[in-house]
């Protein structure tokens, strides 16, 4: 009896691991094939959210984000309104012969002094904004209530002309510059800062028009950053240029202003040499509480005091004519002020 039962519990032993091992691939079989679908709908954003951040293709507003972040706008405001109070502060005193760097003007000064000059360039970037949003919603009004039409076409030649003659005249204020190219302030630089512009905005329209990019995305993402490049440099320029101008507005209307500002009444020590005409030089006598103040000098103007120095002109002075007198603020001296009717 135990041979022939033997068999019988071999064999049901035997038939039930191989029902076991029979019906487990199927279950995960089934099981896969119910899931695949659903890993597969799952990873497809994904993959497009990793093709969107893949390294280097980053939008372009990404990079500029970025680049903002890192320099900071306080700091980044800071260092531009410091360079335009030095650019007019430089104009404005190298009217008078006086280099900038003999004031010893600090930080905070010229701080000050571009406050005066960065509301120019300001509005007027922000000016050209609105009129950039406005021509922008004028075109894409237009593509979109009459695509692929042949104005169009004609409105992308127009705009790629006139950035293509823009560029030219930059080119021509910036290697053939002279007196008739760079007269007019910032033709040259806000001409770089454009004539791009114009030129990837009609390739734009002409793309829209006809319903596909002429260029790839990369090649296209590289041309947006030359151009706001370029834009950035022009604008930084033409700034600049303003600056300087308005430091040397500054300067004749200091000249101008001469004879209303306080006379200066100087008692030295030491004989001044070459006085300007128009400063009168008195004697005084020795004897008295400050017998070592021996010169006075009366008609003097400030224009500076700055770095232990005092820079005087003369009420009438006149450009390449008269010139700036300075001495040092010290014991040496001793200064009045009278002020003009």
């Amino acid at each position: 009896m135990t041979t022939t039962h033997e068999p019988a519990s071999e064999t049901a032993t035997g038939q039930e691991p191989a029902t076991k091992r029979g019906t487990a691939p199927d279950q995960e079989t089934a099981s896969a094939q119910e899931t695949a679908p659903r890993q597969e709908t799952a990873s497809a954003p994904e993959a497009a959210s990793a093709q969107e951040t893949a390294p280097g293709q980053e939008a372009v507003s990404a990079r500029v984000r970025q680049l903002a972040e890192a320099v900071g706008p306080t700091t980044l405001a800071t260092a531009l309104l410091i360079y335009f109070g030095y650019v007019a502060t430089r104009a404005r005193f190298d009217y008078f012969g006086i280099s900038l760097d003999m004031t010893g003007l600090s930080n905070q000064s010229l701080l000050l002094d571009g406050l005066e000059v960065v509301h120019v360039p300001a509005a007027l970037i922000c000016l050209g904004t609105l009129l950039v949003i406005a021509v922008h919603a004028t075109v894409s009004w237009q593509l979109a209530r009459r695509p692929g039409d042949t104005v169009n076409t004609f409105l992308a030649a127009g705009f790629t002309l006139v950035g293509l003659l823009l560029i030219g005249r930059a080119m021509i204020g910036i290697f053939l510059g002279d007196a008739d190219t760079s007269v007019v302030i910032g033709a040259t630089p806000l001409a770089l800062a454009s004539g791009p512009a114009m030129v990837a905005y009609g390739i734009h329209i002409h793309g829209k028009n006809r319903g596909r990019p002429l260029m790839s995305p990369r090649l296209a993402r590289n041309g947006v950053l030359s151009v706001l490049g370029l834009a950035v440099a022009g604008l930084f320029w033409a700034s600049t240029t303003v600056a300087w101008a308005y430091g040397t507005g500054r300067g004749e209307q200091d000249a101008h202003d001469l004879p209303k500002r306080a006379e200066v009444i100087l008692d030295m020590k030491e004989p001044l040499q070459d006085v300007p005409p128009g400063i009168t030089h008195i004697r005084l006598k020795t004897t008295g509480k400050d017998p070592s103040y021996a010169h006075r000098y009366r008609g003097f103007r400030l224009l500076l005091a700055s770095g232990g120095r005092l820079f005087l002109v003369n009420p009438e002075w006149k450009l390449g004519r008269d010139q700036t007198i300075v001495v040092p603020y010290d014991n040496g001296i001793r200064v009045q002020l009278i002020s003009q009717p």
